[in-house]
C-alpha cells in the first residue's frame, strides 16, 4: 500500500520556484527522507503534504486522499 504519492508537484513564490515538478512515492512502513541544501523546497513540500500550504500544480495523495 502506498502512504504518500507525489507527481509533478510545483510551488512558486513570485518568480522563485521553490518546488519544480518533483515526483516520489512512499510505501506504508517505509522510512523516507527529503535531503537537500537550504532553499531546496523540503519544508514547502512537507507543508503541502500537511495542507499548510497550497500547491501551484501537481498531484498529492496522503493515505488515499488529497490533503487539499
Amino acid at each position: 500500500m502506498t502512504a504518500i504519492t507525489v507527481q509533478g508537484l510545483r510551488k512558486s513564490y513570485g518568480a522563485t520556484e521553490a518546488v519544480r515538478g518533483i515526483d516520489f512515492e512512499v510505501r506504508r512502513g517505509e522510512v523516507f527522507g527529503l535531503l537537500g541544501p537550504n532553499g531546496a523546497g523540503k519544508t514547502t513540500t512537507v507543508e503541502i503534504l500537511e495542507d499548510y500550504r497550497t500547491r501551484d500544480g501537481g498531484e498529492v495523495e496522503v493515505l488515499g486522499a488529497d490533503p487539499a
